[in-house]
Parts: C-alpha cells; structure tokens; sequence
C-alpha cells in the first residue's frame, strides 16, 4: 500500500484543499459547531464534490454528525459536517 502524506494529497487535489478550508472557516469561531453540507461548488460536479467529503472523512479532516438523523432540508443537510484537529494540523503543513 503506498502511503500519501497530507501536503502532497491536498497539493494533488487544490479542489479537496478548497472544501477543507471551507470547514476550517467555518469552524474558527466554535470547532464544536455542526455545519451544513457543502451541497455546491462552482464549476464543481455533485459526484466530485461527494468523493471530496469521502476523501476527507477517510483522512480524518471532516467528521460526520453520526449521533443524531440528520436533518434535510431542500438543498441542505444541517449541521452535518465538521472540521477535525487533524484537518487543521493538515492545513497548517
């Protein structure tokens, strides 16, 4: 198995480095919080944007709201998603 380390994943991938510090925003003022789902991005396909959050669960910078259903909305799924200290010590790298 080949080992990818964190700079050189979100180097390769600039749109999962992008999702990232989107969480990592909006997470400075309460790294408590739960945000809603980043549905889109522009210029970004549905299917790409959910392999990102895969990406992100899997290296364990994102974590999922698994302690409650989550809630939908039209367009939204609420407070679903949060930014972990390891995406935040990824991104500091």
């Amino acid at each position: 198995m080949i080992e990818i380390d964190d700079r050189t994943l979100l180097q390769s991938e600039p749109g999962l480095a992008r999702l990232l510090e989107h969480y990592l925003a909006l997470g400075q003022a309460d790294r408590q919080a739960w945000h809603d789902r980043v549905m889109y991005l522009e210029e970004v396909p549905p299917a790409e944007l959910t392999r990102w959050h895969g990406r992100l669960l899997a290296a364990d910078w994102i974590e999922q709201q698994t302690a409650t259903a989550p809630r939908f909305e039209r367009d939204r799924v609420v407070a679903s998603y949060r930014a972990t200290a390891a995406g935040r010590r990824a991104m500091a790298r």
